[in-house]
């Protein structure tokens, strides 16, 4: 903290600003102490797997358990994986069917749907996702769900363009910048294949793919942050009628691997449109070989750069490499890379191992509907099973136990909802928490409640309290209004007049944070409106929770002469001080703005912080409208 600053004036800087000033970040792009109890979690499992895989650990490990080590092992062995090199990659191209190969020579015509399901079978989902999710409008029920899917670069917002991207402007470089990066790269990737970069026809069929890509990605429907998210459940013969590029009951059953019925139900995440919209691009491309056969390129094209993600050849220059680390992550974060990849093909296993370290009784005592780790973890035959997924070598592990974990979630379909499930979209070994709407369930990840955030008791309230109350807070934002508490969607559950007077309130935060962006941009604080509700809302629950049940225990901390009320906030500021390296600091002014704006506009609400500091009425940290919700 930097006690030369009046807290009353800025109390994100009185808080924060000695450790960012004089703290070096030299290996993360940013850091704050979530990150820090994420990497402390994740060095806590590293060195007990190493013990293990050095043979220093007693700690009996199940069949799971020890494969769960194995693929850590695998992953972060790199001199074994510079020697093999491209050459397991180079022979999945092959078992692939090659990229590329009408132009070196004739070739059958492959269905569409074949392609498609080709990349499938190796957990890849080039055009739309298929997959079995919670049936939204019926939450005790599985349905199978259509969505659109993330372009090469993950980024939708990079493909924006005021005008039509076509395959000569690619060429020719006068698209957009994201548009000569995939050019880039995918010459790259050819050049890995044998082919001759600067051949024109090589050069244009990657344009034409990048076309496609553009065209997919910017017609699509994809919602973010806690918005209102299109939602619709049709019929086969709905389906087939929106978008007529597929056999879709054929198609279907050959995914699920059993006949779909006449009467079967189908969600369509995003809604009709996107899907119409997305059929009409893929029939024009169906009505020439030569076309089509730009779609199966594209298809492989996708399937190939995500696998790149497994190998770690001896050169690794240019472009497609740089790319690739979107997927793999730079070379000084790799254990973290490895941690996460293994937690999502072990999601039982591995958070067992932790387990057995780190002991379970703080995730015990959380309440029934929050859930720190998967039930399933008691079960010792679940893991035996996941012992299944690991291969002699990465490339294949990784491949084979992503598509495990795919198949696990197809087979659900006729099965009834666990309401205490792990929502499996976020690993257990991981620090972002959830509340999921269908289960009117909070998932806190079993990092997140682990030292330093969560830490003595005050902390305890003033960090992961105020985490707690903001998830649960989003039952209530735009989507939760809409979900009920059955977590049913389409319920309506509120009045009209409560959901006028929500409203008016609402308004009242989009002014306050427009004003703290700087530039009184009412569009960007509609953007992060529920995001800031449920961080003032957060912070209001943590404090009257810590008051009523935390303050028996507290006890003093040396050094310091604040007083128990002003240690809480303090204490909740700094779990969001955000430390940027040099070269991150302007890609991610945005983000470092959220986080200043996340203190400060919640403080500047509570009347109980300025109650503590002794804050003048006016003061910038204490102005005379607030806004509460209740």
């Amino acid at each position: 903290m930097d006690p030369t600053i009046d807290p009353c004036v800025d109390f994100y800087n009185y808080a924060c600003g000695k450790w960012i000033n004089n703290s070096v970040n030299l290996n993360y792009p940013s850091w704050n102490v979530l990150y820090e109890t994420n990497m402390k979690a994740h060095d806590k499992i590293v060195n007990v797997i190493l013990k293990v895989i050095n043979g220093d650990s007693s700690i009996p490990l199940n069949r799971g358990e020890r494969a769960a080590v194995e693929l850590f092992n695998q992953c972060t062995d790199m001199n074994k994986l510079r020697t093999i090199g491209l050459n397991t990659w180079l022979r999945f191209v092959e078992e692939l069917g090659g990229w590329m190969r009408e132009l070196k020579q004739d070739v059958p015509s492959v269905p569409l749907h074949l392609s498609i399901l080709n990349a499938y079978n190796y957990t890849v989902f080039p055009l739309f996702g298929v997959d079995v999710d919670v049936n939204y409008f019926d939450s005790k029920t599985h349905i199978i769900t259509i969505y659109e899917q993330l372009p090469l670069l993950l980024n939708p917002s990079l493909y924006q363009s005021k005008v039509p991207v076509t395959a000569e402007m690619i060429l020719n470089k006068q698209g957009p910048e994201v548009t000569s990066l995939l050019q880039e790269t995918g010459e790259e990737m050819a050049t890995l294949l044998g082919f001759d970069r600067n051949s024109l026809a090589v050069r244009e069929m990657i344009s034409k793919m990048i076309e496609l890509e553009w065209m997919i990605t910017t017609t699509g429907a994809r919602q973010y942050s806690h918005g209102n998210e299109d939602y619709e459940v049709v019929s086969i013969a709905e389906l087939q009628a929106i978008a007529p590029v597929l056999n879709w009951k054929f198609f279907l059953s050959s995914l699920i691997g059993e006949p779909i019925r006449s009467d079967e139900k189908i969600a369509l995440k995003g809604g009709k449109e996107w899907l119409a919209k997305f059929a009409r691009i893929l029939l024009e491309y169906m009505k020439s070989e030569e076309r089509l056969s730009v779609v199966r390129n594209y298809i492989k094209w996708k399937t190939l750069f995500f696998h790149l993600a497994y190998v770690k050849p001896k050169c690794r220059n240019g472009y497609l490499w740089s790319v690739v680390e979107i997927y793999s992550g730079p070379p000084h974060l790799r254990k973290e890379f490895c941690i996460m990849r293994a937690s999502g093909i072990f999601p039982l296993s591995l958070p067992s191992v932790l387990r057995k370290i780190d002991g379970t009784e703080r995730a015990r005592e959380l309440p029934s509907h929050f859930r720190s780790y998967p039930d399933k973890m008691d079960d010792e035959r679940a893991m035996e099973i996941e012992g299944d997924r690991i291969s002699t070598e990465l490339f294949w592990s990784m491949v084979f136990g992503a598509g495990a974990v795919y198949r696990e979630k197809i087979e659900k379909l006729r099965k009834p909802v666990d309401p205490r499930a792990w929502v499996d979209s976020r690993p257990a070994l991981s620090s972002t928490p959830i509340h999921n709407y269908e289960r009117n369930l909070v998932q806190l990840p079993y990092d997140i409640v682990s030292s330093p955030f969560a830490d003595i008791d005050l902390l305890d309230f003033a960090s992961m309290g105020t985490i707690i109350g903001h998830e649960i807070t989003h039952a209530f934002d735009e989507q939760g209004k809409s979900h009920g508490p059955t977590g049913n969607l389409g319920q309506k559950w509120w009045s009209l007049e409560s959901r006028k007077k929500f409203q008016e309130r609402e308004a009242c935060y989009i002014e306050q944070y427009a004003r703290l962006t700087g530039s009184n941009d009412e569009a960007e604080a509609r953007v992060s409106l529920y995001e800031n509700i449920a961080d003032n809302v957060g912070l209001e629950v943590a404090f009257k929770a810590w008051n009523a049940h935390g303050r028996r225990t507290f006890r003093k901390l040396a050094g310091l002469s604040l007083n128990e009320q002003q240690l809480f906030f303090l204490g909740y500021a700094q779990g969001w001080c955000a430390l940027k390296s040099n070269r991150q600091r302007g890609v991610h002014m945005l983000e470092e703005k959220r986080q200043v704006r996340l203190v400060i506009g919640a403080l500047q609400n509570s009347a109980e912080f300025a109650s503590a500091f002794s804050c003048p009425l006016d003061s910038p940290m204490n102005p005379q409208r607030k806004c509460v919700l209740w």
